[in-house]
């Protein structure tokens, strides 16, 4: 059982860290706030924005889109619109 465990947390590992990889992708990408949330055991990059309108759905019930946040294994920022590449 042990080695199973560790495989089971080795996977997680591997798939938040691509998840994580992906919101800063699409964050700088789409200039939107990406956030990282674990849905069905899984890590799942996830706009801001969705959760919103998830809320809104109904399909969400009970939290706020703070809450979630709160609650995100990572949040990724925009860039800032003053920002510029390093040279």
């Amino acid at each position: 059982m042990v080695i199973f465990d560790y495989l089971r947390a080795r996977l997680f590992d591997l798939r938040k860290n691509r998840a994580i990889k992906q919101a800063r992708r699409d964050a700088a990408t789409y200039g939107k706030k990406f956030i990282v949330v674990v849905w069905d055991k899984r890590p799942v990059c996830v706009s801001m924005q969705a959760v919103k309108t998830l809320i809104r759905q109904r399909r969400l019930v009970g939290v706020t889109p703070e809450k979630i946040q709160q609650q995100a294994i990572f949040v990724a920022f925009p860039p800032s619109k003053n920002s510029r590449p390093c040279s």
